[in-house]
């Protein structure tokens, strides 16, 4: 019995911490930079709420989903808070991370600014294994279910500038444990830093072109690094290319729909040895400013 549910929950965890928290889970991420790092929460110059949400390895059945909804709230000139909330779920296993962020702005010069932010976070996790139906009948531990809390912490800083920016951030501070009665490496959380950037080329009066890139450093794992550029149309249209060396790669879209609403959608193709058996990933967002709406 203990060699049954060690192995099963060692598979289904590997495959869910490649969609939780521990690696950025967003193809379309430039859009809302406080859910990588929270020196981005409310720094913009209106209050928003970001609504997104990502289906992938279309074709495969209990894949993983990602949710999010977050908001951004800039309270006085130099202070922002964020609150995320963001749910996955593969097969039987669920996460979902509700955080919040503050970050505090200070002017270094007339064109720089550097942001520091801190994100403290409640993690719940749940494995719902009486929910498989099995061949033999009442065994036990699929009678049952495991769920767990863990709280964590992030912090980053960001220079930002009106034509680039630059930021790291030092993620998942405490070492949690997602299901207390598996000792399991891949049943914890690790340690990991993020380091991006991004700089806008004016190309004329209608267009701007804007290459980043995103470094993910994970305790224990190999280096990630995503590539993005962005082509800005007449400051209306955003036409992206993203790739994610030995992953995947997704092609970005959004339109600026009215002065209070950005839409935005990506589709993602896997480059890596699950490509064969899946159709994709879709991700879809909406942005909206609300003040321009209240």
């Amino acid at each position: 019995m203990l060699l049954k549910k060690t192995l099963l929950i060692s598979a289904f965890i590997f495959s869910f911490c490649a969609v939780s928290q521990n690696k950025v889970n967003y193809g379309l991420y430039n859009n809302n930079l406080n859910l990588i790092n929270p020196a981005f929460a409310g720094q913009a110059d209106n209050t928003s709420i970001l609504i997104n949400s990502k289906t992938q390895w279309v074709g495969v059945a209990d894949a993983p989903k990602t949710s999010t909804v977050s908001l951004n709230i800039p309270l006085k000139e130099n202070i922002g808070i964020g609150l995320n909330i963001i749910n996955d779920k593969i097969f039987v296993f669920n996460q979902t991370q509700i955080s919040l962020d503050a970050s505090y702005k200070l002017k270094v010069s007339r064109d720089h600014d550097i942001s520091f932010g801190i994100k403290a976070q409640a993690n719940l996790y749940s494995g719902e294994f009486n929910t498989i139906k099995t061949a033999a009948e009442n065994d036990a531990f699929f009678a049952e279910s495991v769920h767990n809390f863990s709280p964590n912490f992030s912090m980053g800083a960001a220079l930002i500038h009106d034509d680039y920016y630059l930021h790291a951030t030092l993620n998942t501070l405490l070492i949690d444990q997602r299901y207390k009665d598996l000792n399991s490496s891949k049943n914890k959380s690790k340690l990991h830093m993020n380091i991006g950037g991004g700089y806008t080329i004016k190309l004329n009066n209608y267009l701007n072109l804007t290459p980043s890139t995103l470094l993910t450093v994970i305790e224990g794992a190999p280096l990630s690094i995503d590539a993005n550029t962005t082509l800005e149309i007449n400051e209306k249209y955003d036409v992206g290319l993203s790739y994610s060396f030995n992953n995947s790669m997704q092609i970005n879209t959004k339109i600026t729909a009215t002065n209070w609403l950005d839409i935005g959608y990506g589709y993602s193709i896997y480059t890596n040895k699950i490509s064969p058996y899946q159709n994709g990933t879709h991700e879809f967002f909406a942005l909206f400013n609300l003040d321009d709406i209240f």
